[in-house]
């Protein structure tokens, strides 16, 4: 329930505040005072988009609050899921900067405008004179239909497993089209990864190709230099080894004279062993080369061959060249693996898809069970307020195809007087007509839903008399379980509030601003008094208004 709307400089509103009781509470006033201004304003804090244009002086930022009586129940697993806080008495606020920005928060919590949205569906249900136009809608006379029926958490998994089909179509749409690509792809692919099976690369093949190419291709100079190493340290007459083999012994001769004899001796003895193994490697360099020019050969193409891929696959490294293998071996694999991933797809639809048909069957038979029961309700509540004749259809069938409500198909006619078949609203109503068939729908729904607050904008439009003071019952019935708030220009309907509150406009400081006032009973009767003849309220009418009052 609405505690208490707080507004500030929204459009022509400079700090109102509203503050309703339980019941049934009116709104009126002077036309262009701001009375729907204010109902925007509330729009604001249930999740509408604004912009820089909603503040009234731009040099100021807007500020919207409302307090919400909660019950704990109904609510917690909003505040739970969302991790807000929860307060019985919670506070939602919407404040729009100078620059057009917005910034929401529930108990001091920001939030997103879909937050808002979602707690505020809950929270509040308006309805206006140009909802009227929307009575053809095929989602609002769906909502009708669920809501009366209690199918509304049965829709609500139906959709999403509705969405999840439509993600799986998608998915399939889009491997299909990836397989299509690389089906055309393939005999290239296949083409690609053949001349890379041919060649056989191996880890670090061209490196080590390399290396050997240029041994092969300086082997003369090699065998030379390993012939000179060996021949000077231990082939020639005068080698150094047998050189430092004598000088070795002539050291060794001292060492029990000198110590220093004895490790000059030893470093020699070192020396020498190191010197023979250079020797050994010397002669093994010498045999491991032998000049292969077919081997050369063999080795230039080779690399020719890693050199015409890379230039091919626009890579400089050979480990690039080896991944980009992998990848086309990948690609040919993802082909092969292609129509598993499509036919376990098509598998998920088709299974959905029968689940969904079961959920939707079940959704029409019960629609139709409900739209007798809520025809025969709409039809009585329009007899009260005037209309005996009237007669309203839900035609449905069941259709070969899935939507987003099912497999129904559901169209609203409607017939205000007898001799005229029903049709679609829009050819057989007036304003008037669908003013009090809205009103008849909105309050046969408001006993069907779980709403703290249900505002009405001037729905009892196009109405007057006798019809005007049973559209006041109907408030009045409905605030016996809900808190209402209405506004209206008739002052048969103003009769019945609970709350009566007056929303004129001034001009201060050459600004027009709005005000609203809460009626005393006195003011009250000038007021309906005022509506009854006009801008002077005579004694006649002030008599009618303490009847319409009941004071």
């Amino acid at each position: 329930m609405l505690l208490k709307l707080s507004v500030n400089n929204f459009a022509i509103i400079r700090n109102v505040v509203f503050e309703p009781s339980k019941g049934l509470n009116i709104i009126t006033g002077e036309t262009g005072a701001g009375k729907s201004i204010i109902l925007d304003a509330f729009d604001l804090i249930l999740g509408a988009r604004a912009d820089v244009k909603t503040l009234g002086d731009p040099t100021e930022k807007c500020v919207v609050e409302g307090e919400f009586a909660l019950n704990k129940d109904k609510f917690e697993d909003f505040f739970s899921s969302n991790d807000i806080d929860f307060e019985e008495t919670t506070i939602i606020r919407r404040e729009i900067s100078t620059n057009g920005k917005s910034r929401s928060f529930i108990n001091d919590t920001p939030v997103s405008l879909q937050q808002l949205k979602e707690i505020g569906e809950r929270l509040v249900s308006l309805h206006s004179q140009h909802e009227n136009t929307h009575l053809n809608d095929r989602d609002f006379q769906f909502n009708l239909i669920d809501g009366f029926a209690g199918l509304s958490e049965d829709v609500k998994k139906y959709k999403l497993q509705f969405s999840h089909l439509k993600q799986l179509l998608s998915e399939l749409s889009e491997l299909k089209s990836e397989q299509d690509r690389l089906i055309k792809e393939k005999d290239y692919l296949e083409f690609l990864i053949n001349e890379f099976e041919q060649l056989n690369l191996k880890e670090n093949e061209e490196p080590v190709l390399e290396n050997e190419l240029r041994i092969l291709s300086n082997a003369d100079q090699i065998v030379q230099v390993a012939d000179a190493i060996s021949t000077s340290l231990s082939e020639s007459e005068s080698s150094l080894i047998d050189a430092l083999t004598q000088l070795k012994n002539k050291a060794r001769s001292l060492e029990n004279v000198s110590e220093k004899a004895r490790e000059i001796a030893n470093r020699l003895n070192s020396v020498i062993i190191e010197l023979k193994d250079v020797v050994d490697d010397s002669f093994s360099l010498k045999e491991s080369v032998i000049f292969d020019e077919n081997r050369m050969e063999e080795i230039n193409t080779r690399l020719a061959s890693i050199q015409h891929l890379k230039r091919k696959h626009n890579v400089s490294e050979f480990s690039e060249l080896l991944k980009v293998s992998e990848q086309i071996a990948d690609q040919l694999i993802a082909i092969g693996q292609m129509d598993a991933k499509v036919e376990k797809t098509q598998m998920e639809i088709d299974q959905l898809r029968k689940q969904l048909f079961s959920m939707a069957d079940k959704l029409h038979d019960k629609r139709l069970k409900a739209s007798k029961d809520i025809k025969s309700q709409i039809e009585s509540s329009l007899k009260t307020l005037e209309m005996p004749h009237a007669v309203i259809e839900f035609a449905m069938d069941l259709k070969e195809e899935l939507d987003d409500f099912g497999r129904t198909s559901l169209n609203c006619l409607f017939s205000a007087n007898p001799g005229i078949a029903p049709q679609s609203l829009n050819k057989v109503a007036s304003g008037g007509e669908l003013s009090r068939l809205a009103l008849s729908i909105r309050a046969i729904e408001a006993g069907n839903r779980q709403l703290n607050t249900l505002i009405f904008d001037e729905i009892d439009t196009g109405v007057s008399g006798k019809v005007a003071d049973t559209i006041g019952k109907m408030f009045k019935q409905i605030a016996g379980s809900h808190q209402v708030l209405a506004i209206t220009h008739l002052p048969q309907v103003a009769g019945y509030g609970d709350k009566h509150f007056f929303v004129g406009k001034i001009v201060k400081n050459n600004t027009t601003v709005s005000y609203m006032k809460d009626l005393n009973k006195e003011e009250r009767v000038e007021e309906l008094a005022k509506m009854l003849s006009g801008d002077e309220a005579t004694d006649i009418a002030k008599k009618n208004a303490k009847e319409l009052l009941k004071v």
